[in-house]
């Protein structure tokens, strides 16, 4: 497939489809064993919620060398952060201390901070209580306005309908789909029910 700047494309197929596997690659976290792939832009994966923190540091230390480590200025990302995540006193204790839900909302808080020309999602919005999905979910397209181009893996059809301009539905590990929304939620449908 080729992708343009200002698409946002619907990554769709039920579990064990390829879904993840595509995004990890495109992300180069795997090597495709046949095929090529070009990448043009910094990138950024957004797969589960935890960007890479050290368990002993505080979120507030993590962001601090995370930011650095993306060539971010730590001095915005940090407020903007703390006040996204609103985990009171738990941002300045160490990360293995919090809940895991504190942790996702820092973590979500921190990847949707960043502004990179190609942004992949792995079905990141299931974090968190239902106040929390739609904030996350509020932020996340806020970060999809600022992103060239985007590819969000999901099951969600509410999410494809509302945002994707185009849907690659995946069946096995092979493209049976790319192009329509409609055509492609249809075919996603058509999958389930054999």
């Amino acid at each position: 497939i080729k992708v343009k700047k200002g698409e946002i494309i619907a990554i769709m197929g039920h579990n064990g489809a390829g879904k993840s596997t595509f995004l990890k690659s495109l992300a180069g976290k795997m090597r495709p064993k046949t095929g090529k792939l070009t990448i043009g832009g910094t990138v950024v994966h957004l797969s589960g919620v935890n960007p890479g923190f050290d368990n002993y540091l505080s979120p507030r230390q993590n962001l601090d060398w995370l930011s650095k480590i993306y060539g971010s200025e730590p001095s915005l990302i940090i407020p903007e952060v703390e006040d996204f995540a609103d985990i009171g006193e738990a941002f300045d204790r160490p990360t293995r201390t919090l809940s895991g839900g504190m942790r996702g909302r820092v973590g979500f808080g921190f990847a949707t901070s960043l502004n990179p020309e190609i942004l992949l999602i792995d079905e990141v919005l299931g974090v968190g209580d239902p106040s929390f999905k739609a904030k996350a979910t509020s932020r996340l397209k806020d970060m999809m306005k600022r992103t060239g181009v985007v590819m969000i893996s999901t099951h969600s059809v509410g999410l494809v309908k509302e945002l994707a301009s185009r849907t690659v539905v995946l069946e096995k590990g092979r493209i049976i789909h790319d192009g329509n929304v409609s055509e492609g939620l249809s075919i996603y449908s058509a999958i389930g029910s054999r």
